[in-house]
Order: C-alpha cells, then sequence, then structure tokens
C-alpha cells in the first residue's frame, strides 16, 4: 500500500517519521515500510544502495545492497509488494527478501 512522500516525511495509515535522504516512494509492505531513496543523493561514482526498510516508528530495519552493477546500480522502486520485487536502474528487478533486506533473485528486463 502506498503511503504519502513529502520531502523527508513519510506519512499515512497512522505512520509518520522522516528519513535522512529525500524520497521518492514509501510502501507499506506487511508493517513494514519500504522507502526509495532519490538516488541523486549518494556517492554518484558508486552504488547508490537507495532502498531502505524500516518499522512503522521509523527505525531501521535494513539497507539492500547492490546487486554488482557499479555506479548505475540504484533501486528505481517497489514493482510488486507480494513477492517484493524492486526496480533497479541497471535494467534489472530484484527479488529482495522482505525481513532481511537480502537481493533473492534478480530478472534483467530491459
Amino acid at each position: 500500500m502506498q503511503l504519502t512522500v513529502s520531502g523527508y516525511w513519510i506519512l499515512g495509515m497512522g505512520i509518520r517519521f522522516e528519513v535522512e535522504y529525500r524520497a521518492l516512494e514509501a510502501v507499506l509492505v506487511n508493517e513494514r515500510v519500504l522507502v526509495t531513496f532519490d538516488w541523486m543523493a549518494f556517492d554518484r561514482n558508486a552504488p547508490a544502495q537507495n532502498f531502505f526498510c524500516y518499522d512503522s516508528s521509523g527505525n531501521l530495519l535494513w539497507r539492500a545492497p547492490g546487486i554488482g552493477m557499479g555506479a548505475v546500480d540504484a533501486y528505481t522502486g517497489v514493482t510488486n509488494e507480494t513477492p517484493l520485487w524492486v526496480g533497479n536502474f541497471s535494467g534489472f528487478d530484484c527479488r529482495i527478501d522482505e525481513t532481511s533486506g537480502r537481493v533473492l533473485e534478480t530478472r534483467f528486463t530491459k
């Protein structure tokens, strides 16, 4: 379920907390808040690792790792909630374990 994003704030469904980077998208899945941050806020010469998971109070649970694609390795947003799939700027969809943040599978889509 989509939550409202307002700059550095995540809002909706009784959730309200501030995050450290400008958020592009926030999705509530099984009481976890999955946030895709603006990849431009991260080092442009390294993987962005811009997909984070928080509890409903704003405590960081995990940060998804890169998939080994170098500087173009940045997440673009949730493409499917169950199971969790997230798009990646490098042309992959990534299946991510919502409890650990581990990348379970990648599929090239370009």
